[in-house]
């Protein structure tokens, strides 16, 4: 009796084997929790459903930064920088969530905002490229000039903005009036 249950989970086992799907190019079975799981290899994606197709490697997605900024000048304070964007005080601190705003310093970036429409993505486009003019210190550095943030610099030069963070070895995205950045 013992020798027929043996066989017969040989056979169902073999028979389940030789009917297993053949995953896509791409991809490869994992457990995730104790289930069978599909990874990408391309992209490292975990799917539960069995792949259809074989893994492609994504189409570049452009950084987008929607963050206004401003950029702390000589003499201003929170409440004149509010009072300048007409906004109340209180948003200008749930805006930025520093923990003492006493100790703001020239060159500061202070998040005013975020774009919401088409027209003023335009808008920072066009002023991105009156920036161009004058900023260069040589080929390899750039020197950053009021209004300018992380994502326009990183546009300027064709990089991302997290290639240009790990260059100049920045934990934030804030940059001063007057500081040398590496481009290349």
């Amino acid at each position: 009796m013992n020798k027929i249950v043996v066989l017969v989970s040989l056979f169902l086992s073999i028979v389940s084997f030789s009917q297993e799907k053949k995953l896509p190019e791409g991809w490869d079975k994992i457990l995730l929790e104790g289930k069978v799981a599909y990874m990408n290899l391309i992209t490292g994606d975990v799917s539960t459903k069995f792949p259809q197709k074989k893994a492609v490697k994504p189409k570049k997605v452009e950084e987008y930064d929607p963050t206004i900024t401003h950029t702390v000048k000589k003499g201003e304070t929170l409440s004149t920088i509010a009072r300048k964007y007409k906004m109340p005080l209180a948003q200008l601190y749930r805006l930025n969530s520093l923990v003492d705003f006493d100790t703001i310093e020239i060159g500061d970036e202070i998040v005013i905002g975020y774009e919401e429409t088409p027209s003023q993505k335009e808008k920072l486009k066009s002023k991105t490229k009156e920036l161009r003019v004058d900023h260069f210190d040589d080929t390899n550095y750039h020197v950053v000039t009021s209004g300018e943030t992380l994502y326009s610099i990183s546009k300027l030069y064709n990089i991302t903005v997290s290639t240009l963070k790990k260059k100049n070895k920045l934990s934030s995205n804030h940059i001063f009036l007057g500081q040398k950045l590496r481009i290349k």
